[in-house]
């Protein structure tokens, strides 16, 4: 079942495969038996696809207007031939409304598959690595309880406007890489993702610049590429 929105990603290749080749490597797994499979997307402004819509090279230093949800969900449903609900929340915080709101979207939820991507925001509040990692714990534990698969992914190290968060996101990713092991859960890793791209994030065609902490269309391409491959297996 896929979304009928899909986004134009013209010659798109992930390090080697074609959307084709992905959608086809793709072995989805209706864990709930509904006989259908869905992936659901849970995170906050940059899941919601906030910056999404400018190009590389666009001078932005704010955004003002979140618009419709879109971002890397809509780029991973037609990757993978596989219906992947948005359910981004922009400014939420994993450790206060986050991990209120994530029980309630996945128990007795549609969702074969969680992805889960937050972090900035607590970066914002200055939460500590051992906090953010036991609240993401907890909602692994959530989501296993209810017999769905979970996919963990690294956040993109803010910049130039938003450089201040970096250490914090930075020790968020290495949590998220930890328990990704411990739990034997698939990763995409977007924060090596965006450092292999870009070496010097001041000037990293990503992102919103000077902005620095949203993603541009290409970015949320980049995003999408990543997720594909972790919920692929590749």
């Amino acid at each position: 079942m896929v979304r009928r929105a899909v986004i134009y990603l013209g010659a798109f290749l992930v390090a080697g495969y074609s959307a084709q080749t992905l959608a086809a490597d793709f072995k989805p797994t209706d864990r709930n038996g509904d006989g259908a499979v869905e992936i659901l997307a849970f995170g906050d402004s940059i899941t919601y696809g906030v910056g999404d819509g400018s190009a590389p090279g666009d001078y932005v230093e704010q955004i003002y207007d979140a618009g419709d949800p879109r971002g890397y969900p809509l780029r991973l449903s037609s990757l993978i031939g596989v219906a992947v609900d948005n359910a981004g929340l922009p400014g939420e915080e994993l450790i206060r409304t986050g991990i209120d709101r994530f029980p309630e979207l996945v128990i007795g939820g549609s969702a074969d598959t969680v992805i889960i991507m937050e972090g900035v925001n607590d970066a914002v509040q200055q939460v500590t690595s051992s906090v953010y990692s036991n609240t993401l714990q907890r909602a692994i534990n959530v989501a296993r309880a209810e017999n769905k698969d979970v996919v963990l992914a690294t956040i993109a190290p803010p910049t130039e406007f938003h450089s201040s968060l970096a250490p914090f996101t930075k020790a968020y990713s290495v949590a998220v890489r930890r328990l990704a092991a411990i739990n034997s859960l698939p990763l995409a890793d977007i924060e090596q993702t965006f450092y292999q791209a870009c070496p010097d994030l001041s000037i990293c065609s990503y992102y919103n610049l000077p902005e620095g902490l949203h993603p541009n269309t290409l970015g949320y391409d980049a995003i999408a590429e990543a997720m594909a491959l972790a919920v692929s297996g590749n």
